[in-house]
Parts: structure tokens; sequence; C-alpha cells
């Protein structure tokens, strides 16, 4: 039997605490070897892309088939299998999951990166992802503070309104980016801006940079300035990143960030964060994994309280056996 999870019983049953342990759990499964991530695959359709991200995690494989439609929006679904049986665990309409799950990976590395946790924070962006991102840290930080700012005078104020009646702290809407990130020692960057949306010479020494937009090559969140001011960029995948994200792939090809001070989430989970001298602020880049889903999906699944709301769909995917004491690739069955 298969399993379906709709997003609005995602939206009102996923917390903050399985997210992180979700994620914790994914990432140090990454550390011990026990997880395979090839590079994703985008196919432009002509009004936007199909984008399909294989995974697989220890006991569990699957993937997440992603669609864009300019003008009309973005549609999530992940399809969790069992490594040991190939049989199909659950499906998963995927929107609230991936915004559950990318801020928690942020909170992760937020946690791992500053000294003390924050009071005070500087916010730009006042959308699906600002939202979900400062519900998750005012969930693992004593927030107290926040300043907002985005383009859209209203937007940003209303933006202020609803979360600090929401979280119950003062969230300030700016008039400017740089009001923002004045006195923060921890600035968070949830865009899908196609410039930058800093400048860093704005930044505060020794501020920590969470940013976790410009998850393509046409789209930009951080500035050259605020990546050559960077002693280290922690991000969730290096190879991903490099690959899909213009803020790191473009200023590595200006010369301006050294590849070496690139470090796997991962490994500063288990190493911790090594700052390299020449650099005065710390950054995190995210561009999101098949992994994180797969992560989180897994502790759904698992989780006894989730089961019972959850749609049961007979078995959707019938087996075709065969018999074979070891096959490579080349050789299996079509």
């Amino acid at each position: 039997m298969t399993r379906f999870y709709d997003g609005a019983f995602l939206e009102k049953s996923l917390s903050a605490d399985v997210a992180i342990r979700a994620m914790a759990a994914g990432f140090d499964a990454e550390a011990a070897g026990k997880t395979r991530l090839p590079p994703r695959i985008d196919t432009p359709t002509g009004k936007g892309f199909i984008r399909v991200m294989p995974a697989v995690l220890d006991d569990v494989m699957g993937l997440k088939v992603m669609t864009l439609v300019e003008g009309s929006g973005n549609r999530y679904l992940v399809l969790l299998y069992d490594v040991h049986t190939g049989g199909l665990l659950a499906l998963f309409d995927a929107d609230e999951l991936t915004r559950v799950r990318t801020a928690a990976v942020t909170a992760l590395a937020g946690m791992a990166m500053v000294d003390a946790p924050p009071q005070r924070l500087g916010l730009i962006g006042t959308g699906f992802e600002a939202v979900g991102h400062l519900r998750m840290l005012a969930g693992v930080w004593p927030l107290a503070e926040v300043k907002v700012f985005s383009p859209n005078a209203q937007r940003r104020t209303r933006f202020a309104e609803l979360m600090s009646r929401e979280l119950g702290i003062t969230v300030t809407a700016v008039a400017s980016a740089a009001d923002a990130l004045r006195g923060q020692s921890v600035v968070v960057l949830a865009t899908k801006a196609k410039v930058p949306v800093i400048d860093g010479n704005d930044l505060e020494p020794g501020a920590v940079v969470l940013s976790i937009g410009s998850t393509r090559l046409d789209l930009r969140e951080l500035d050259n300035t605020s990546l050559a001011r960077a002693s280290v960029v922690v991000v969730d995948d290096p190879q991903m990143v490099q690959l899909e994200s213009a803020d790191i792939a473009e200023t590595i090809a200006a010369g301006l960030l050294d590849p070496a001070r690139i470090q796997a989430l991962s490994h500063v989970r288990r190493d911790g964060i090594v700052r390299m001298p020449g650099g005065d602020v710390s950054i995190f880049k995210s561009v999101g994994t098949a992994l994180q889903d797969l992560a989180l999906a897994r502790t759904i699944y698992q989780d006894a309280a989730l089961v019972a709301e959850a749609v049961t769909l007979p078995e959707l995917t019938r087996l075709k056996p065969f018999s074979a004491k070891a096959f490579d690739m080349a050789e299996a069955p079509v």
C-alpha cells in the first residue's frame, strides 16, 4: 500500500522540531557516506521547466519532481521508495514540505555558525520562504526584534504586522536593505531576485549571512563584495551550489571566491566550522537537494501520529520480477 500526504495536511502537521530532527539525520547520513546524490535534471519547456531530483538516503530512495510555469508558479511532488523492495511507500504534495525543510536546513546552518543565539536579525524578503524562515528561526532562537526589507513598501509593512502578531516579537519594516543589515550579527536573505539584494559593504564585520535564494543560474541574491569578504561559505552541497547558484558560480569565475573556502554543512556538523584568514563575514548558501526532501519525507512516513490522517492508496507500481544474482545497469530489464 502507498500513502499520500497532501499539502493542507502537511501545513497543519509539520513542526519545526520534526523538520530539524529530519534534516540533522539526513546530513549525518551524508557525512557517514550513506547517501547518493546525482546532479538534478532540468528540461526547459518553453514556458518554464520540469526538474527531476533523484537521491538515495540510507534505507530509502526517491525523487522530487518540480514544475515551473512562468507567470503561474511551481508544483512539487516527492516520491519515497523502500531501498530493499523498490516499493513506493508514499507520495507527498511537497510545497509545504519544501518550505519547512528549507527553513530547517537554514536553522541547522545558523546554529552551527553563530557563536551565541541572537535576539535580533535582519531579513530581506517577505514572500513564502521568508515567512517559513522567520517562523523556524523564531522557534530555535530567542528572537525579540527583526528588521525586514523588501522593495514593495506595502508588502513589507503588512508582513511586519502579521509576523509580529503571530510570533509575539517586534518585526519592523525598514526603508532599505542597508537599514535591515545595520548593526545585525545575523542576516537572512530569502528572495527570488535576479540581481543582488544587498551591498556587501553594508554587512557588519563578523556577520553571519544565511542566503537561500539564487538557486538557479538566472538568479542572484548575494553580490560579489559579500562573497569576497567571506572567511567561509558553508553550503548544503558543494557540487550543486557551484553548478546551480549564480551567486557562487559567478563569484568563483570572477576570481573573488576561492572554492577552498566552501565547506559542506555535513562536515561542519561533524568536524566544526573552519574560518580562513582574509575574510570577516561567514555565509551560508543553500540550493536545496532531494536528500533533504527524502529525509523529511521519511520522518513523516515513520511518524505513527501522522499515519492516521494520510490517504491510503492501492499499490501504484506493479512488480516486474526477474531472476539474477547480480547485474549491472547496462543489463537491467527495460
